[in-house]
C-alpha cells in the first residue's frame, strides 16, 4: 500500500488527488493536506462567486510558456474537462463569450461535486495543516507542519498555488517548500488585477463603468501611432478612487506585469472608438453649432457622464466649466477630440496580491519534467496549478490548467503505482 500526499486542497490539489485514487483505488492512501480549515476556498471565489471554471476557447496562447502548456492541456482538454464535471454530477452552461459556469450560478456547486467525489473515494482531508518542511530519505518522504504534525509519503503533489489571495489560501508557501530542495522560483508578481494610476489623472471618476478601446503604450511616447501600441483589447473600465479595473484592464494588467515595467508605460483609452479624431471633431462642430451659448460644462452633455465630462474639459483640456461655448475655438474643438481619443494614464503600479486572481511567476517550469510534472531534482516530487510559472488569461483560463496539471499528476502518480516503480 503506497501513501500519496497533496500539499494544498485548492482546484489542482483535489483534481490531482481524485485522479491518483480513481485509478489505483486500493492501493494507495491519498490525503489532501489543507493549511486552511476547509479545502477548496479559492474555488468558491472565482468568477465573482459564480465559478467560470473553463472556456470553449481555452489554447496554449492564452497562457505564458505556452509550449510548455500545450501537451498538458491536450492530455485532459475542455472537452475532458466537461466530461469529467458531467460525470460527478455537475450540469453546466455556457455564456455567449464561451465562459463554462455551473447551472446553479454558484461555485460551491463545483466545490461540492469535488469533495463528494473525493470523498466516495475514500480521500482524507487534514485540515489545518500548515506544511513547513518537506524532507525525503531512502524514497520515503516526511511532511512536517509547523505545530508539529507529521504525516508520510511515498508520493508528494505540490499543489499550494501561487500568491493570489492569500486569505483563502494561497500565501507564496510551496514557493518556501520547493526552494529548500534547491529550485529555481522566478520573480512574482499580482496578475489579473487593477493598475494604479496617478491620481490627478484620475481625479473625480470613482465609481465610472465605460467601454473603451484600450491601448497600452511607452510612457515617453509623445504622439501616439495607434499601430505602435504595445498592445490593445476593447471593453468596460471600471473607474476606482486610485486606479483602472474591469477585465480588461485585468488582461492589460497582466501583459504588463509579463513583459514590461509598470513605470514605463501609459494607458490610453479612446473613448469613442467608431468614430476618427476628424469625424469627432466634426461632430463637435456640429453640437457646438446647434446647442448655442450654453456653460462649458454641459457642452459634452448626452455623450458622457457628467463627471468624465468635468475631467475631460477641465483637467484635460484646461477649459474652464464656468465659461460659454460661444468662446471655444477650433483649436478648443481639437483639444477636446484628442483628449477623448487619447484618455491616458500613467501607471504606478499594481493592485496588491490580496486584489489578484492570479500569480505571475512561479516555480520555474524547466524545474519539472513536461510530460509528468514529475520535479528533476527530486523523484517522486509533482508540482501542479498556479505554483508552477503559469498563468492565463481572465475567464476560466485559469481553472482549466489548473485542472490539467491536476490531472497530468494524478495520472502519473497512478500509472507508477501500478506499474510498481
Amino acid at each position: 500500500m503506497k501513501d500519496v500526499v497533496i500539499i494544498g486542497g485548492g482546484a489542482s490539489g483535489l483534481m490531482a488527488a481524485i485522479m491518483v485514487k480513481s485509478k489505483v483505488q486500493d492501493q494507495a492512501n491519498v490525503t489532501i493536506l489543507e493549511r486552511l480549515e476547509k479545502v477548496g476556498k479559492k474555488i468558491l471565489v472565482t468568477g465573482n462567486g459564480r465559478c467560470n471554471f473553463t472556456n470553449k476557447h481555452v489554447s496554449e496562447n492564452r497562457y505564458n510558456n505556452p509550449s510548455f502548456v500545450k501537451p498538458i492541456l491536450k492530455q485532459f482538454n475542455v472537452a475532458k474537462t466537461l466530461e469529467f464535471f458531467n460525470s460527478i454530477g455537475l450540469l453546466y452552461k455556457a455564456d455567449e463569450e464561451g465562459r463554462y459556469y455551473p447551472l446553479s450560478e454558484n461555485a460551491s456547486s463545483v466545490l461540492d461535486v469535488l469533495r463528494n467525489e473525493a470523498k466516495r473515494l475514500g480521500v482524507v482531508e487534514r485540515v489545518n495543516f500548515d506544511v513547513s518542511r518537506i524532507a525525503k530519505e531512502n524514497d520515503r518522504f516526511t511532511i512536517e507542519s509547523k505545530n508539529r504534525l507529521i504525516q508520510e509519503a511515498d508520493y508528494v503533489v505540490v499543489a499550494t498555488g501561487g500568491k493570489a489571495v492569500p486569505v483563502h489560501g494561497s500565501n507564496g508557501s510551496g514557493f518556501t517548500l520547493l526552494k529548500k530542495h534547491k529550485m529555481k522560483i522566478t520573480d512574482c508578481f499580482p496578475g489579473l488585477t487593477g493598475v494604479i494610476v496617478d491620481e490627478a489623472q484620475i481625479k473625480g471618476l470613482s465609481g465610472l463603468r465605460m467601454k473603451a478601446k484600450i491601448y497600452l503604450y511607452p510612457k515617453k511616447t509623445s504622439k501616439k501611432d495607434k499601430k505602435e501600441a504595445l498592445w490593445s483589447d476593447e471593453g468596460e473600465v471600471q473607474f476606482k478612487e486610485n486606479g483602472l479595473s474591469g477585465i480588461v484592464i485585468m488582461q492589460l494588467q497582466s501583459q504588463i506585469a509579463r513583459k514590461f515595467s509598470p513605470k514605463g508605460v501609459k494607458v490610453s483609452l479612446d473613448l469613442i472608438p467608431y468614430m476618427t479624431e476628424e469625424e469627432l471633431v466634426e461632430h463637435l462642430e456640429q453640437r457646438l453649432a446647434h446647442i448655442g451659448n450654453e456653460e462649458v460644462e454641459n457642452f459634452l452633455t448626452g455623450m458622457f457622464h457628467k463627471m468624465l465630462s468635468r475631467n475631460i474639459l477641465k483637467q484635460r483640456c484646461k477649459i474652464q466649466l464656468d465659461g460659454y461655448t460661444k468662446d471655444l475655438t477650433k483649436k478648443d474643438l481639437n483639444k477636446i477630440a484628442s483628449a477623448i481619443k487619447d484618455f491616458d494614464f500613467d501607471v504606478k503600479s499594481f493592485y496588491d496580491f490580496d486584489r489578484a486572481q492570479v500569480t505571475i511567476g512561479g516555480l520555474d517550469v524547466k524545474e519539472v519534467v513536461q510530460e509528468t510534472l514529475e520535479a528533476r531534482k527530486v523523484s517522486r516530487l509533482y508540482v501542479c496549478g498556479e505554483v508552477l510559472n503559469v498563468d492565463g488569461d481572465c475567464g476560466g483560463f485559469n481553472l482549466q490548467w489548473a485542472w490539467s496539471s491536476g490531472y497530468v499528476v494524478g495520472n502519473a502518480i497512478a500509472k507508477k503505482i501500478i506499474d510498481n516503480v
